[in-house]
């Protein structure tokens, strides 16, 4: 049964594509848990289900899929489970095991829960604990289904010892309504040095267990291992789940770990993001699509959410002329686009109301900014800013001016889209 056990917390190590990592922002209308288990006297998974809605009770579709390393094997077509209605500003629970119907003494997988009402506009939260008579067990918290993408991600930490306690790294890869083709490399932490991969396909909703990812990756056994880090991909674009657990083999007892990427894929939270420009990142704005202003009397403002307290960076891009001729400002948060005030970094205090920290302006190409903390942006809320590009003041230059803009943050920012146009600051 320890093989078992190592197996099932190793569904939770990694969770690819999972916007922000562990968000606090888990509401959806439809919630993954990427692991549940029903192992009759060893292991059985409890959900709980919290409805948000002070008025309206919901109905829950459960969903539960086989792991392909199961027993009995799943197929990609959903267990019959019964549905959970959950009453108005509640939350309620459900065993897997009284929930769904098993055949197999080894059952592991994955739940999906959706709202099952047409059209699904219910959101709710979720949770699972699962747990041995002894109350020996893991947590797994649910997440939204969008969260997960193809995008590359990493699981750290990973180790393996000869001797006791006889650590094990073990990794799960799964997929949901669509194929997988998943690739995993382990390297060393400390070198960058490639110790070992393997590869695989999964169709629709149906996920596998890697026992000892150094054994099946091709890793030499015999020496001991620590720091290394899982490296998942997914050539098929795909949305992927996947995990990462380190297991001391001689008790049992293993722990989990998500694997986090740049970005998701999402443009929302973009730690680097381009507008006007054909190769995000370069010195060019783009050749057919640059950002352009025509009349010099005009402004263009560019709107972009900024997730507070983030440090950000805003560069024009352009030729030689171009950058003499522009310059750039920062406004907002919040409010109006034609009014929002410019950002007033002197209120912020030391270190961040002096260079290099400016809200850009007049003869400036560039912004950096500390947003400040949490509740001193638009009572908290994450909301859009506006960036006006427009003609320095006394340039004679008429244009037409051409140009791109890259911002570069630490929690990420929308693409500055151009939003709208307005008369040029004096």
């Amino acid at each position: 049964m320890l093989r078992f056990i190592s197996a099932a917390v190793a569904l939770l190590g990694l969770v690819v594509g999972i916007a922000h990592g562990q968000t606090t922002a888990g509401a959806g209308t439809v919630i993954v848990l990427p692991l549940a288990s029903y192992i009759p006297g060893a292991y059985t998974t409890t959900v709980f289900v919290r409805n948000p809605s002070l008025t309206t009770s919901i109905t829950v579709n459960v969903r539960y899929y086989q792991s392909d390393s199961a027993s009995p094997a799943g197929t990609g077509t959903p267990l019959s489970c019964g549905q959970l209605t959950v009453p108005a500003n509640l939350a309620l629970t459900f065993d897997l095991g009284t929930q769904c119907t098993f055949a197999g003494t080894d059952n592991f997988g994955q739940i999906v829960l959706e709202d099952a009402a047409t059209p699904k506009v219910n959101t709710f939260f979720a949770y699972s604990r699962t747990e041995s008579p002894t109350g020996n067990g893991f947590s797994v918290e649910g997440f939204p289904i969008g969260n997960f993408s193809a995008a590359t991600a990493e699981a750290l930490g990973l180790k393996k010892t000869v001797a006791s306690p006889h650590y094990k790294s073990n990794c799960f890869v799964g997929a949901l309504g669509e194929s997988v083709n998943y690739q995993i490399g382990l390297f060393q932490g400390e070198t960058g040095a490639p110790l070992g991969s393997l590869s695989g396909t999964l169709g629709p909703f149906h996920s596998v267990r890697i026992l000892d990812v150094f054994a099946t990756a091709g890793v030499p056994g015999g020496p001991d291992f620590a720091n290394v880090r899982a490296k998942f991909t997914n050539s098929s674009n795909s949305a992927m789940i996947g995990y990462c657990t380190l297991e001391t083999s001689d008790n049992g007892s293993a722990d989990f770990r998500v694997a986090k990427s740049a970005d998701d894929f999402d443009v929302r939270q973009s730690r680097l993001a381009c507008y006007g420009m054909d190769s995000c990142g370069s010195a060019l704005p783009s050749v057919t699509n640059p950002a352009q202003i025509t009349n010099p009397a005009l402004k263009n403002i560019h709107y972009m959410i900024i997730e507070q307290p983030d440090f950000v960076k805003c560069d024009l891009i352009g030729d030689a002329p171009t950058l003499a001729a522009l310059e750039i400002r920062l406004r907002g948060p919040g409010g109006d686009p034609l009014t929002a005030p410019i950002f007033p970094i002197a209120s912020l205090g030391a270190p961040y109301n002096a260079a290099p920290y400016t809200s850009g302006g007049a003869g400036q190409d560039s912004f950096v900014i500390y947003t400040g903390e949490k509740s001193t942006v638009s009572s908290g809320a994450t909301t859009r800013w506006f960036v006006d590009v427009e003609r320095q003041t006394g340039s004679a230059a008429t244009g037409p001016f051409k140009y791109g803009i890259v911002c570069r943050s630490g929690n990420g920012v929308t693409v500055p889209w151009l939003g709208t146009t307005a008369t040029a600051d004096p």
